[in-house]
């Protein structure tokens, strides 16, 4: 079995294992997807929370989540993907109660509690997919009209998430 340090986690299958790991209680696995994604997702928590210390209180609180709730972890998209949704969740819901604190007055472990449905990550139904696909129809037919230098912007914008200011 490869050791942590040497898990690609933009590779499907180190992420899975990486995952799998948790699961079974691997703490030094948590910690390498943290510090693998720490940058990004603490970049994404104080955007969208509109402060850094929120952001950071935003990512600690999500691993921690992860962690307490690992038996059951389950990740179907790519761990990068589920990780900084939970984060825009969660820094989304700090910005919107900033004097109850980032769980909006909840104790952790009601939150944790309610995590499950927070950091929830299921399959797509097949509505889902359906109205996924008739999305993509149109976005791919918008796009087509295009420059390409707006589709550029439009793609770093939105498929990216980067700000206007990064963007320029």
């Amino acid at each position: 079995q490869p050791r942590p340090f040497d898990l690609d986690l933009t590779a499907r299958h180190d992420e899975q294992l990486a995952i799998g790991r948790v699961r079974h209680g691997d703490a030094l696995a948590l910690e390498l997807i943290f510090l693998a994604f720490r940058d990004e997702l603490l970049s994404v928590g104080e955007r969208v929370a509109g402060s850094r210390e929120v952001g950071e209180e935003v990512l600690q609180e999500v691993f921690l989540a992860i962690w307490r709730g690992r038996a059951g972890w389950h990740v179907a998209s790519s761990l990068r993907s589920y990780l900084r949704r939970a984060v825009q969740r969660g820094a989304s819901r700090a910005r919107g109660s900033r004097t109850r604190g980032v769980l909006g007055g909840a104790s952790l472990e009601v939150a944790e509690g309610f995590g499950g449905m927070v950091f929830a990550d299921s399959a797509p139904t097949p509505e889902d997919d359906v109205v996924y696909d008739e999305l993509r129809s149109a976005l791919d037919e918008a796009t087509s009209v295009m420059s390409p230098r707006a589709r550029d912007v439009f793609v770093l914008r939105s498929a990216e998430d980067l700000s206007n200011r990064e963007i320029a």
